[in-house]
């Protein structure tokens, strides 16, 4: 594949072979010739639909786009990638920036991501090691390190590698340029619980402090901010990618962390099989509960640089969805308050969040002891104010170990926040849309609500320090009739599911909603409609997540005391 000219063109990407030795250092293997193939062939989705293999996932997942998609970046900035590999964030560079320039040290992957991109005209990749090409840089707006500073012993020979490259990457800062990092955590809670060290596939190399004299290092948060103070980085900002920085959902950071019962990744492995010694959903409760979450966070993003904080707090991601649902849910501090922004990820879901204004005045007054956050349709999005306060799932946690009372504040919840009053109902009758949305599967005889929030859930609404409940979530509004009861158990269900490593052993989900007021036929019948709905809102092809296809297993210790 290695070309005899200093540069070759794909589309419109270009690949400059100036410093390229001939040789490249690691690879995934024959893989990334069938993600070469996909790629050359336009089959990228294709393959990531249907294969099993971790390196596809991680190489091709739009998924991975959202350690960056967030970033607030400036369209006239000039990006240096370093270790761009097969592209998995170079794309959304591309769209974010005036130009990216990509350093990687392998060919195949450089072919790759020249082949994912080629209708981009704003992407130049440096092929060869690091060092060599360094001295030609220029100075850049930003400079990446996703998943590339923990490999610095590789490519940079000296007494500290590390320290080394975060001195090198600010060189190449413009006075206001930011350094973004994306890395593991030495001390990720995944670590604990029995997930192999993600670059030596060795449990507890990172815990141990790679004594075993491993080729890459990892840092604890405090490790890390000591060498970019030694480097030279007057300020450095955190966010906590969740469940990593490599397929994230979510982005927290210090001014915006996750709450008890927020954090549910449970059993979700998908480079190989993992061996859980306890329930990970407890423990990141415990965490979040004693605000220590930062510490064991299973990766860091790191904004580094001499200027201002950035403004976004927080970001949420279902980029797995059909596109017309592809949204990210943003909270943005603008200094002396809050707004919560919805957003299009694709020109397909603009038409969503062009809805939601519509929606909150159709919902408006339809639950009477819930107030709707108001909000309007800018140039971003869909913005509203953010509600301080407590969310309703975060009040169960106190009950978690207590299935009586969990399942006595349930029921009161249910009946004051999400039930309608009696006289508003109106009867259910099938239509079209109904059965386009929730199926064939319906009740003979039903009650509903003139307009239905299907997402009003524990999770999507907030008691306020008014002591008033607010719903602040307009996604899935709809003006045909739906049984309202399900609505009801889609709340009871979820709740349920958010604390079953609590509950499970003394109370099934479905014993749980039969205490809460539902009878069998309701639960069999709601669980269809729910399937039916997952179809609509995934599509048949991505039902339920098109990462199903790669979970590999897992095993539970299961520890008796006599």
């Amino acid at each position: 594949m290695e070309s005899g000219n200093a540069q070759v063109k794909i589309g419109n990407v270009v690949l400059d072979y100036a410093r390229y030795s001939g040789k490249d250092l690691y690879s995934d293997g024959k893989i990334e010739d069938v993600i070469l193939e996909a790629c050359k062939k336009g089959k990228k989705e294709e393959l990531l639909l249907h294969s099993t293999s971790w390196p596809v996932l991680y190489h091709l997942s739009s998924i991975r786009e959202n350690i960056i998609e967030w970033y607030p970046m400036d369209k006239g900035s000039d990006v240096l990638e370093i270790g761009a590999g097969c592209g998995g964030i170079t794309g959304i560079l591309s769209e974010k920036a005036n130009s990216v320039t990509c350093i990687e040290l392998s060919e195949r992957r450089s072919y790759i991501n020249a082949y994912r991109h080629r209708d981009m005209d704003n992407i130049k990749i440096l092929l060869g090691n690091f060092q060599d090409i360094e001295p030609d840089l220029e100075k850049y707006d930003c400079v990446t390190l996703i998943g590339v500073l923990e490999y610095s012993m590789l490519y940079i020979k000296c007494e500290n590698p590390y320290l080394e490259m975060l001195r090198i990457a600010k060189k190449h800062l413009k006075p206001t340029g930011k350094l973004i990092i994306a890395i593991e955590n030495k001390m990720g809670l995944k670590y604990w619980n029995g997930a192999p060290e993600d670059h030596t596939g060795r449990l507890f190399s990172s815990l141990n402090d790679y004594i075993d004299h491993e080729v890459v290092r990892t840092f604890s948060k405090n490790e890390l901010k000591e060498l970019l103070n030694k480097a030279g980085y007057e300020r450095t900002e955190f966010y906590y990618p969740s469940p990593d920085y490599k397929l994230p959902d979510v982005i927290y950071s210090d001014n915006y962390l996750p709450g008890p019962g927020e954090l549910r990744t449970y059993k979700k492995e998908y480079a190989g099989l993992r061996f859980y010694n306890f329930y990970e959903d407890i423990v990141s409760d415990q965490l979040c509960s004693d605000g220590v979450f930062p510490y064991m966070s299973n990766s860091f993003v790191v904004i580094a640089g001499d200027d201002s904080e950035l403004d976004i707090d927080f970001a949420k991601y279902n980029r797995e969805r059909r596109p017309e649902y592809r949204l990210v849910t943003c909270i943005e501090n603008r200094g002396q308050e809050r707004v919560v922004i919805k957003r299009a990820l694709c020109k397909e879901a603009q038409k969503s969040v062009n809805a939601m204004k519509k929606h909150e005045l159709e919902w408006r007054g339809i639950l009477p002891n819930v107030l709707c956050a108001e909000g309007r349709i800018t140039e971003k999005g869909y913005e509203s104010r953010y509600i301080d306060g407590v969310r309703l799932d975060e009040l169960m946690y106190i009950y978690r170990t207590d299935p009586e009372n969990f399942i006595g504040k349930t029921r009161f919840y249910l009946k004051k926040y999400f039930t309608p009053d009696k006289d508003t109902l109106i009867p259910f009758k099938v239509t079209d849309r109904f059965i386009q949305v929730f199926g064939n599967g319906y009740p003979d005889r039903a009650e509903s609500m003139r307009v239905s929030n299907i997402d009003a859930l524990f999770s999507n609404m907030k008691l306020g320090g008014n002591h008033k409940v607010y719903a602040f979530d307009y996604e899935w509004v709809f003006d045909f009739p739906i049984p309202y009861k399900y609505v009801i158990w889609r709340a009871a269900k979820e709740i349920y599911y958010q604390y079953q490593a609590y509950l499970k052993q003394k109370l099934s989900q479905e014993q749980f909603l039969e205490r809460i007021g539902f009878e069998k036929p309701e639960i069999n019948l709601y669980g269809k409609m729910e399937e039916s709905f997952a179809y609509f809102v995934y599509g048949a092809d991505r039902y339920e997540k098109y990462t199903n296809h790669y979970v590999k297993g897992s095993i539970m210790q299961e520890t008796r005391f006599c």
